[in-house]
């Protein structure tokens, strides 16, 4: 029995290692997205936004209200993107390691 659970003891090790492996590469992955020439977006594979671009020509009280909704669409695509590449990550991950397909962990 203590022979089972010391290999159960390596194999969580082995999934947090490719796990925290994983998270580092997410963390280096980069997603834009852009609203024409008026705003871009920049997220990592983590959903972190890395940067908010404005271009200076449109920020007036005229165009506050489009700015707003085109940056809130701007925000949740680069998100879906962001998203996907985390998903398609994790999906590997379970893939890598023979795990289960178990709804809502990967």
């Amino acid at each position: 029995m203590l022979e089972n659970l010391g290999n159960m003891m390596d194999l969580v090790k082995k999934i947090q290692a490719n796990v925290d492996q994983t998270q580092e590469q997410l963390k280096s992955e980069r997603v834009e997205s852009n609203s024409g020439d008026v705003i871009k977006i920049a997220m990592n594979g983590q959903q972190e936004v890395l940067s908010i671009e404005l271009n200076p020509k449109y920020l007036s009280a005229e165009n506050a209200a489009l700015l707003q909704d085109l940056l809130v669409a701007t925000i949740n695509n680069t998100l879906a993107k962001s998203r996907e590449i985390n998903q398609q990550a994790m999906s590997k991950l379970a893939g890598d390691l023979n795990l289960p397909k178990i709804p809502g962990l990967f």
